[in-house]
Formats: structure tokens, C-alpha cells, sequence
């Protein structure tokens, strides 16, 4: 089984490394106490790099990175519109 949690390893603009996390490739997670939305764009080894999608001006290294097991297509998909009857 994967690991569901992992930490905030650097801080590099709106990009995060995380380790001690096992996402798979575009899955969102959430990223430090505040919990950013983030994707996943990168596998390397242990570490996973992630676009965070808000200020990460707030985030410290060693704070959580949470795997939420969707990828950001699932959770903009609310409700068909009546083209796709």
C-alpha cells in the first residue's frame, strides 16, 4: 500500500518537493497546514514534485503533504450540462 502521507522537503516558488509520499502522476494533493491544492508533475525516486495551485508563501518544509487519491479533472467535474445529453 502506498503512502498516504508525506512532508514538504523544499520550497521553490509555487513548486514543492515532497517526500515520504507515494502519489501517482497528476493526482491532487493537499500541501502543508493550510492544505493548498496541488498536483502532482513529477516522480523522482522518493521524491515527488508538485504544482501548487495557490500562494505558497504561508508553507514551511516539514509540513504535511496529503494524497487525495483524484486528479484535478475528477474534481472539476460537478454535473453534466444539458450539450452532453
Amino acid at each position: 500500500m502506498s503512502n498516504e502521507n508525506g512532508l514538504i522537503y523544499r520550497i521553490s516558488g509555487p513548486v514543492v518537493t515532497a517526500v515520504g509520499i507515494s502519489p501517482r502522476m497528476y493526482e491532487v494533493v493537499r500541501v502543508g497546514d493550510e492544505g493548498l491544492m496541488g498536483e502532482v508533475i513529477e516522480l523522482h525516486g522518493d521524491q515527488s514534485v508538485i504544482q501548487v495551485y495557490e500562494e505558497t508563501s504561508g508553507i514551511s518544509p516539514g509540513e504535511p503533504v496529503i494524497r487525495t487519491g483524484q486528479t484535478l479533472s475528477c474534481l472539476l467535474y460537478t454535473s453534466p450540462s444539458p450539450r452532453d445529453s
